[in-house]
């Protein structure tokens, strides 16, 4: 029963990390098929769309490191949700991975608690985020970061 649980929480992980990505390139791919010539007629621009790196953060540092403009995004993998919130110049968002810090499931309202892990030291220690409703190992940070767009599109 224990492998059973591990081999779908893996798996629990691995939808939540699609589900969020394929939030994020929606909105690009949507927009990219809105472009029309001046005879109305559509074009294919696949070879133009824009992507949005994400990429799984652990620690405080790497938070605070963020920019106005980066993104960041709480995973749930057992409520399947995905909860993005824009980086800004007040830092609220270093919140989401300060030790100590709680915040609620914007699904099942269960209420988040961020613990350290005891690797690294202060603001470069691993954290988890532990559901009273969905568990120890059902949440993880992403974040986008604008500067990855940019140098993407430099290597054109």
């Amino acid at each position: 029963m224990q492998t059973k649980s591990k081999l779908i929480g893996g798996v629990s992980v691995v939808g939540a990390i699609v589900l969020g990505m394929a939030i994020a390139f929606t909105g690009l791919a949507h927009a990219q098929d809105q472009k029309h010539d001046s005879h109305g007629k559509s074009h294919d621009h696949a070879h133009v769309m824009k992507m949005t790196k994400m990429t799984h953060i652990k620690t405080q540092a790497e938070a605070e490191a963020l920019k106005p403009g980066d993104s960041i995004a709480m995973v749930c993998s057992m409520c399947k949700i995905v909860t993005v919130h824009p980086v800004g110049n007040d830092k609220s968002h270093v919140k989401m991975l300060t030790v100590g810090q709680t915040h609620t499931c914007a699904l099942c309202s269960g209420e988040v608690t961020v613990q350290g892990t005891g690797k690294g030291e202060g603001k470069h220690q691993e954290v988890k985020h532990v559901c009273g409703k969905c568990g120890e190992d059902a949440m993880f940070v992403v974040a986008t970061m604008a500067g990855d767009h940019e140098k993407h599109s430099q290597h054109k």
